[in-house]
């Protein structure tokens, strides 16, 4: 009575271990693994197991930083396990293919799996695994090719408000002195990079606060990238000049 009355409270219950092959996936890759379970002190039946992809970040609303915590995706592995008291442990294989079009992984946007042994009238056990989730080779191309151009990135950037990821860059030799800054959002698919930029002009003067209040410093435009222009970091640094070049000088002096 004992037992089952601690493993009702999650204590010498049924365990759950995620054993992830590869820690740091790229965009599109495939996660892959396995799930072990194992028996705890009484007899258990496992409803289901489920496991779950979760990102967190924090961003910055105005003057106050906020957080996120979201669901990327989820899913059922197995249902109905009975699981004998000091069972061996057993294993489920994992594959799971991870979307394009998803944040990746920075200083302020992080990702965990979490497993869970869903276990009626008792503490579900659950089991906690980082990941990183790296640029594929389309958005690691895009992301030289601005470094190329001399754009520095801010220390924020990156930040994720559960919507859009949005990446901050300073000029220090393309436009600089020209620029405030630099602001770029993309959603990565497999065969293209849909790309929005933000592109602050520095104004000084008289007006310059009035300006800026109303907006009138900056310029947006949205573009797609294919797949054959993101082959040479060279090569898509030139359009990114050429795009960034005639927007600004769209801006009002």
């Amino acid at each position: 009575m004992l037992k089952k009355f601690l493993a009702g409270l999650g204590i010498d219950g049924a365990k759950v271990n995620f054993v992830i092959d590869n820690e740091v996936v790229e965009l599109g890759g495939v996660v892959s693994g396995n799930v072990y379970v194992s028996g705890g002190g009484v007899d258990q039946v496992i409803e289901e197991i489920t496991i779950a992809l979760e990102v967190s970040s924090r961003y910055k609303a105005g003057d106050h930083i906020r957080h996120v915590n979201q669901e990327i995706a989820s899913g059922v592995i197995a249902k109905q396990l009975a699981v004998k008291a000091n069972s061996p442990e057993f294993k489920i294989p994992i594959r799971f293919e991870l979307p394009y079009n998803i944040p990746i992984s920075t200083n302020n946007t992080k990702y965990q799996f979490r497993t869970n042994l869903d276990i009626p009238n008792a503490v579900d056990a659950k089991d906690i695994d980082t990941i990183t989730i790296k640029p594929n080779l389309l958005v690691q191309c895009l992301l030289d090719a601005i470094g190329i151009l001399g754009f520095r990135s801010k220390a924020d950037s990156g930040s994720f408000n559960g919507k859009f990821q949005q990446f901050e860059f300073v000029p220090t030799r393309f436009l600089k002195g020209k620029l405030d800054e630099l602001e770029v959002y993309f959603e990565a698919h497999e065969d293209r990079i849909n790309v929005m930029l933000q592109i602050d002009k520095k104004v000084r003067g008289l007006f310059a606060s009035a300006m800026d209040d109303l907006d009138l410093d900056e310029r947006h435009v949205n573009f797609s990238l294919l797949k054959n222009q993101l082959v040479s970091r060279e090569q898509t640094s030139e359009i990114l000049a050429s795009i960034i070049q005639q927007e600004y000088d769209k801006i009002p002096c």
